[in-house]
């Protein structure tokens, strides 16, 4: 066997989030009743209600897009009377060509920098790798303006932060999307806390 020959799936894997996490119910048969029934089982009541059920109903949709059967989705509400998301995580596992991995992961990551498209500009791009329990962590910090036509530009703070399990022909990769330039007190060093926490099972591929 070649030495560092990738030679693992992920048979499964967890990630530790915190109480206030809540997993997105993006199944059509239960989808629908989904903002107000957590909602409630938050203890809301009138205008932080309802404002808190418009904003599940308006990330529900958007992740029901966005979604494939690989991408598992949760929001934060630390502050559940505000009425507010704080933010979202999307995670899921990537399957690995073999010119991929942790070194062209970053460089793709950093490439970011500086990017503009219509309505979006990359005004910062920091990256960074770490070693984490479940393997390399590869991450990216984007400051990110939106600037769409007819509406008051604002500003997006998101990490990009990829895990690669040793000799797996797959990683996992998590997307903590702020909903507020003020939801995260350090949105690096928390949500590196949170991926630290990933645990994975491999077996041979």
């Amino acid at each position: 066997m070649l030495r560092g020959k990738r030679n693992r799936i992920i048979a499964d894997y967890d990630i530790g989030l915190t109480e206030d996490w809540y997993p997105i119910d993006l199944d059509p048969a239960t989808s629908t009743g989904w903002p107000r029934t957590l909602s409630g089982e938050l203890g809301l009541t009138g205008d932080s209600k309802e404002r808190l059920v418009g904003r599940l109903s308006t990330i529900q949709e958007t992740m029901r897009r966005m979604s494939t059967p690989q991408l598992a989705t949760a929001v934060w509400i630390p502050e559940p009377q505000s009425g507010e998301v704080a933010s979202i995580l999307g995670f899921g596992l990537v399957q690995l060509a073999d010119d991929q991995g942790p070194e062209t992961y970053l460089e793709s990551l950093a490439a970011d920098e500086g990017r503009r498209e219509l309505g979006v500009e990359f005004q910062n791009v920091q990256t960074w790798t770490a070693p984490v329990e479940a393997g390399l962590a590869v991450g990216a910090y984007n400051l990110i303006a939106h600037t769409d036509l007819g509406e008051e530009p604002r500003v997006e703070e998101r990490t990009v932060i990829g895990v690669f399990p040793p000799r797996s022909k797959e990683m996992i990769e998590c997307i903590f999307t702020a909903q507020s330039i003020t939801a995260y007190d350090d949105i690096i060093q928390q949500t590196m806390g949170l991926v630290a926490t990933i645990e994975v099972q491999l077996e041979r591929a």
